[in-house]
């Protein structure tokens, strides 16, 4: 899993933000908001909390929960990813403070516990085996104050695995210096048990469009599969949160650390 998830985000991360079709910044803040707003009904105390975001990327939702005034420690397996997520809590003006860290083994580098530790946009898809994923939210369950939440959003793949989408992610954004255009191509294993994602990024420019492609597995994680994990490794009032019901983007689980 290691050196395939950061040679991907290593390659990624330079092009990421406004290169991928859309105002990555107003997302930013979209995140911070709906985050805030999520988290205070599920903590039920006031906030400023503490957060780790334990596969911050860019920093999408680290910075955005540091918008709205929260201690945001953010990490990732991709160093590159990191400091480009550094650069961005700086233009953006907040204090976040960041580590390269493998979700798997947090222990190993993050010596603080939270309030709150949060996984987003489908990164719990690259824990590949079983073990993977056991390791994962135990290292995340170890960064835990008592009682505090499990935080972890990812694809519909109980509905994905049936329709087997080849074609996804789409976004088009017309810019001053060029449009912009991202989207992916999924092929799927025979089983439907994962599929390989290549992420294609169009650059306009005065000779007509660059492009970068990039490629890494991931493992379609059913919902019975992720709750299984979840309650095998300790975690308590674990249960899923639909976007028809909660707003966001992509289904959420969330558990609470019964230690």
């Amino acid at each position: 899993m290691a050196q395939s998830v950061i040679e991907f985000y290593d390659r990624l991360s330079p092009l990421f933000g406004d290169n991928m079709g859309y105002d990555w910044k107003e997302g930013v803040r979209w995140e911070g908001e709906w985050l805030d707003r999520f988290l205070a009904d599920q903590l039920e105390y006031p906030g400023p909390w503490s957060v780790l975001d334990c596969s911050c990327g860019t920093g999408t939702q680290a910075i955005g929960l540091a918008l709205q005034g929260h201690r945001v420690h953010g990490t990732d397996l991709s160093p590159m990813s990191i400091e480009n997520a550094k650069q961005e809590s700086v233009e953006l003006g907040v204090d976040v403070t960041f580590g390269v860290a493998d979700f798997r083994k947090l222990d190993e580098t993050v010596s603080d516990t939270f309030d709150a530790v949060i996984s987003c946009d489908n990164s719990f898809a690259h824990c590949l085996s079983d073990d993977d994923l056991a390791a994962a939210l135990t290292s995340i369950k170890s960064r835990l104050n008592p009682g505090g939440l499990l935080l972890v959003s990812i694809r519909d793949y109980d509905a994905l695995t049936a329709e087997k989408l080849v074609f996804n992610s789409k976004h088009v954004q017309d810019r001053p210096d060029g449009r912009r255009v991202a989207f992916q191509v999924w092929d799927w294993a025979s089983d439907g048990s994962r599929y390989r994602v290549h992420q294609f990024l169009l650059k306009e420019n005065d000779d007509g469009y660059e492009l970068n492609h990039f490629e890494i597995e991931l493992r379609a994680l059913l919902r019975d599969e992720i709750m299984e994990a979840v309650q095998g490794a300790g975690y308590e009032e674990a249960r899923w949160h639909d976007p028809e019901e909660n707003g966001y983007y992509q289904p959420i689980i969330t558990a609470r650390n019964s230690g």
